[in-house]
């Protein structure tokens, strides 16, 4: 852990070297620190209810990354730190939980294609996955968001159209259900479609995700964006179909709507709904400790629901924000709360203003 730090450090240096001497006309690197806090108070609803409060996911992330020349990018973001941090780093490079790398990749574009190598984000889902986890409300997150491990080592070519109103990806990747990435010799094949129409703005995606040796699941997801000036709804549903050791499939359904005013307040509701038949695919072990979200929610269909409100205070910059969200299931027996600030403090544009 240490060396990583080392690394993190002299890479650090040299960017900052690097931004001092370049022109403003260079390819500089943008270098982007995100810390997050926040408190996470439960409120008891029922007598098997809990009551208490955590740290909710307080968690330190950065993006780097910038161009190479006129064809080459690469970007990579990391997760330093969170409430469990020796997790990120014990889990290093496994394929079926998170680690301190989210994604490392390194693009080649030409024409209207884009090539990319790397640790990379599954081209699964619809826009419950879109935003960064650093800006997410888990507590309103599907257990598909919570359980998925997204971010695997992949290959994948992407064709824009030339008015740039759709792309069209296929993904080459390793497994989430593997436990170390091609060691385990399971793989994932994927096929997405981004547009945007006018007020409609689709993802939708078909993915196959080896679960074992030669046994996929089959995924369709279906996510669509719906924009009408200030007001935003967000639609996805997903299926899956796994036929292994019996017949398992399910079926979820997620939908935001928001309310910008005058680019400072956002106001929102979001909601969703699992069923499953058969295993929780996507699922862990049940666990000993209380968990707001369920480790296995076979038994019944997940419902969970809620809003919140994210206040931007600074003037025409997004970087800081403050939000504080209440979301419920139908398992938990309580209502989360969930209040804290999220900065995203831009390095190259500091440097930039100091030169």
């Amino acid at each position: 852990m240490r060396k990583i730090f080392v690394l993190a450090v002299a890479a650090l240096s040299y960017f900052c070297t690097y931004s001092q001497e370049a022109k403003a006309s260079d390819n500089v690197p943008t270098l982007i620190i995100s810390p997050r806090f926040e408190v996470n108070p439960y409120i008891r609803t029922g007598s098997e209810g809990y009551t208490g409060v955590d740290f909710g996911t307080s968690s330190l992330y950065t993006l780097f990354e910038g161009s190479v020349g006129e064809h080459f990018s690469y970007s990579m973001s990391n997760h330093w730190l969170s409430t469990d941090p020796k997790s990120l780093y014990q889990n290093a490079f496994r394929s079926d939980d998170v680690d301190f790398i989210d994604w490392l990749t390194l693009s080649y574009n030409v024409g209207q294609f884009t090539f990319t190598l790397g640790k990379d984000m599954l081209a699964i889902g619809g826009y419950e996955l879109d935003p960064m986890d650093v800006d997410q409300h888990p507590t309103l997150c599907s257990t598909f968001w919570h359980n998925c491990a997204i971010y695997q080592w992949s290959a994948r070519v992407e064709y824009m159209t030339p008015d740039e109103a759709s792309s069209v990806a296929f993904q080459f990747g390793t497994s989430p259900f593997g436990e170390y990435p091609f060691r385990s010799k399971l793989f994932s094949y994927s096929l997405i479609w981004y547009g945007e129409y006018g007020c409609f703005a689709p993802i939708w995606s078909a993915n196959m995700v080896e679960y074992d040796r030669g046994v996929f699941v089959k995924m369709a997801s279906l996510g669509n964006g719906f924009y009408f000036g200030d007001v935003a709804i967000e639609a996805d549903v997903m299926y899956k179909h796994l036929n292994y050791d019996g017949h398992n499939h399910e079926l979820s359904a997620v939908c935001k709507v928001g309310y910008t005013f005058a680019d400072k307040v956002e106001v929102f509701a979001k909601g969703g709904y699992e069923y499953r038949s058969g295993i929780d695919i996507f699922g862990y072990d049940a666990e000993d400790e209380w968990s707001f979200i369920p480790t296995d929610a076979s038994a019944k269909g997940y419902a969970f629901y809620g809003g919140g409100v994210n206040y931007y205070p600074l003037r025409n910059s997004k970087d800081l924000r403050l939000h504080a969200v209440v979301g419920a299931n139908n398992y938990a027996k309580s209502v989360a709360l969930s209040i804290g600030a999220t900065y995203h403090f831009n390095l190259t544009e500091t440097i930039g203003k100091r030169r």
